[in-house]
């Protein structure tokens, strides 16, 4: 494990660089809606979601295959080599999601809001998008975490100020508000590249790929049951806005997503501030094969997320109104109270996605899809009914409910996880044995 300074060190960074996304978010989730409508937001979020989706089809899985493999990389100082194969094995995606992207949003822009410009706009923020994953991503998985850290802040603010900025400049519409979000995220981009040229944060200059055909073999191998883990993903924290907004409207999608989006925020900030600083020790030390190291720092990550979930929805539980009167416009205020029902379900979250980190770390990653999957059909199953017969207070109703049936459904997998790895190590073991009674 490194050292306890260094550790600290970086989780400071990490949990600094999250407060400041995190208030980034949130000043700009009340500025945005400040300045537009209901309808025009819940149009917004419904093409970002749609763009997040071809996201992840694109990067995803590559992405969280460079987390799992780079200690191996970093190793033998070849992760130079590591970052240009990924790269180029990500042209081919990301060209025809562009395309994709592309039709289908101008289509859709087209029938829905009377023109094509927010089709090109999102091709653009999906470029922009998957740059900025390749680049956190390998910011974290070498443990770069000021770096990270600084970046992420300054993209989270600049997005919001930007988008705002637009809506003056261009007019209260949907496509104004992705300029915006293209501006902000291209301006962070570009001073991220200005200070790691200037400070040689990215040291490896090489454009080298891997001509190993078994090396590349080995790498998709992990990655290919993920590729449809993106999509399953976006069902389990998006399919909800588009069930509200096809039974009941744009105008309370937007309210819908502006509070989710206010209670789930908290969670996914520290819980992926705790992931950002313990995912690699993590698997560094399962790399090593050091089991109590790695049982001590799951049980470590574990516990800290869910103490600090049972707080948050506590906060919430007392303050939801206060919290809904800083930080939402007075239009999207009514509902506060169902942000109970979404903090009750992202306590649930936090603790799955540690659970699931054990299949990710023993190579399992069809049991990641299949714990992805059982909670996508569950969260449709019954987010369906459920906003069918009462509303927006069924949606945030049914968030618990499908949160919890994941967490089983983690827990068992990762135990299965677990017992058939620590077969298979116990059949090396033996046939090593008889190898050496053998000679």
């Amino acid at each position: 494990m490194p050292s306890r300074k260094r550790l600290l060190g970086d989780t400071s960074w990490v949990f600094a660089g999250q407060l400041a996304s995190a208030l980034g978010t949130l000043v700009g989730l009340r500025l945005v809606t400040e300045v537009v409508p209901p309808a025009v937001y819940g149009a917004v979020v419904l093409a970002i979601g749609i763009v997040g989706l071809a996201q992840g089809f694109a990067v995803s899985p590559l992405m969280q295959t460079v987390l799992r493999f780079y200690p191996e990389y970093a190793r033998g100082t070849e992760e130079a080599v590591l970052r240009w194969t990924i790269v180029d094995e990500l042209r081919k995606p990301v060209l025809w999601l562009c395309v994709i992207l592309l039709l289908a949003l101008g289509a859709w822009s087209h029938y829905v809001l009377d023109g094509f410009a927010l089709g090109p706009l999102c091709a653009g923020l999906f470029l922009v998008e998957v740059v900025r994953s390749v680049e956190v991503t390998f910011l974290n998985a070498s443990q770069k975490q000021r770096a990270m850290a600084l970046f992420v802040s300054a993209d989270a603010w600049l997005r919001p100020v930007a988008a705002v900025a637009a809506v003056w400049l261009l007019g209260v519409d949907t496509g104004s508000v992705v300029a915006g979000y293209i501006a902000g995220a291209v301006l962070s981009l570009a001073g991220f590249y200005g200070l790691t040229r200037a400070t040689g944060v990215r040291r490896s200059h090489t454009s080298r790929q891997s001509d190993d055909k078994a090396d590349r073999k080995r790498l998709w191998a992990y990655a290919k049951p993920l590729v449809f883990l993106p999509l399953v993903g976006w069902i389990i924290g998006q399919s909800d806005r588009y069930i509200v907004g096809g039974l009941a409207g744009l105008e309370l999608a937007g309210i819908y997503a502006a509070f989710y989006g206010l209670a789930s925020r908290p969670f996914l900030m520290f819980t992926s501030g705790v992931e950002l600083a313990v995912r690699q020790v993590y698997y560094a030390e399962v790399t090593a094969g050091n089991c109590i190291g790695e049982r001590r720092v799951f049980w470590l990550w574990l516990a800290s997320v869910a103490g600090a979930a049972l707080l948050l929805l506590l906060v919430i539980v007392l303050l939801h109104q206060e919290l809904a009167t800083l930080l939402l416009a007075a239009q999207y205020r009514a509902h506060s109270a169902l942000m109970i029902w979404v903090a009750m379900g992202y306590v649930l979250a936090s603790c799955t996605q540690v659970i699931e980190r054990i299949c990710y770390a023993l190579h399992d990653t069809r049991g990641v899809l299949l714990i992805a999957t059982g909670g996508a059909v569950s969260s449709v199953v019954i987010a369906l009914p459920m906003v069918h017969y009462f509303g927006i207070d069924g949606a945030a109703w049914a968030v618990p409910i499908y949160f919890g049936l994941q967490l089983v459904l983690a827990s068992w997998r990762a135990r299965f996880a677990r017992q058939r790895s620590a077969s298979k190590a116990a059949l090396t073991d033996s046939v090593q044995l008889a190898g050496a009674q053998d000679v």
